[in-house]
């Protein structure tokens, strides 16, 4: 009886102290960014050494630009960058523009099991 509640105690401890995964990762860029700087290059690998099987959404939103085509072009240059990272994990990424988000935000996802 005194094992089972020491190791119940112990599940309880380690259970209560190890953080839970993060389920999304939000990036910010200048509006004239198009690549990746080396910390969310970093940022971003964690992400996806946390969610490795997983699949995920980038949700990305226009860049703050007075030409809206330009602004559009921006967001694709940012989701092609992100691509890169995933695609040499393999790990599926779905798209969605979404310009009523921040704008030069892009917001990395998992989608729920």
């Amino acid at each position: 009886m005194k094992r089972m509640i020491i190791a119940i105690s112990c599940l309880l401890i380690f259970g209560c102290a190890s953080q839970p995964k993060q389920t999304a990762l939000t990036l910010f860029f200048s509006p004239e960014q198009t690549s990746l700087t080396t910390e969310q290059q970093r940022k971003i690998s964690e992400f996806l050494t946390d969610n490795p099987y997983h699949q995920l959404v980038a949700k990305v939103a226009p860049a703050d630009l007075a030409n809206p085509f330009e602004a559009l072009l921006q967001g694709q240059k940012r989701i092609q960058a992100v691509s890169k990272l995933t695609n040499r994990q393999s790990i599926p990424l779905h798209l969605e523009y979404a310009p009523n988000q921040t704008a030069d935000t892009l917001i990395l996802q998992r989608l729920s099991p």
